[in-house]
């Protein structure tokens, strides 16, 4: 299974929070090439990381220990897909439809982008991992699987 993760899901392997357990599940049983992310995951995840040291969620050691980690995987073990600007057009439309954040858009837009792509070249579908409610109803509304890590515990 192809796997496509959201960075609301993919924090959740590095910081203890609800979807932690299953995430962290999945990161082990899940072979390199078949756990994707979009590279703009680097600074959404690092920005969380952050974010949640300031408001005191997480200690220094916490966020430097998650940080480690996060970055050993993003450039070893998630393929990274890249920002296209045929994927920056889709994300505008996305958001004509949807009530998205912006990165959102971009998130769902290059996930759908890899379902197409997949499909057309061997058939497989792509799965798509977020934290996020209505990121998530839009990637069902546009024929996506979708598995909200909060939900599997």
């Amino acid at each position: 299974m192809i796997y496509y993760c959201d960075s609301s899901a993919l924090v959740k392997i590095y910081v203890e929070e609800t979807g932690t357990a299953y995430m962290k599940n999945l990161r082990q049983q899940t072979d390199a090439g078949d756990a994707m992310i979009t590279k703009i995951a680097g600074p959404e995840v690092l920005s969380a990381l952050y974010r949640r040291l300031r408001i005191g969620d997480l200690t220094p050691e916490k966020v430097f220990v998650a940080r480690q980690n996060f970055q050993g995987d993003f450039s070893g073990f998630f393929s990274r897909l890249a920002v296209s600007d045929a994927i920056i057009d889709f994300a505008m439309q996305l958001i004509d439809k949807y009530p998205l954040r912006g990165y959102d858009s971009v998130q769902l837009a290059t996930a759908l982008q890899l379902q197409s792509s997949l499909r057309a070249s061997n058939g497989r579908n792509v799965t798509f991992l977020g934290s996020d409610k209505v990121l998530n109803s839009a990637a069902a509304n546009e024929g996506l699987a979708v598995i909200n890590p909060d939900e599997q515990e």
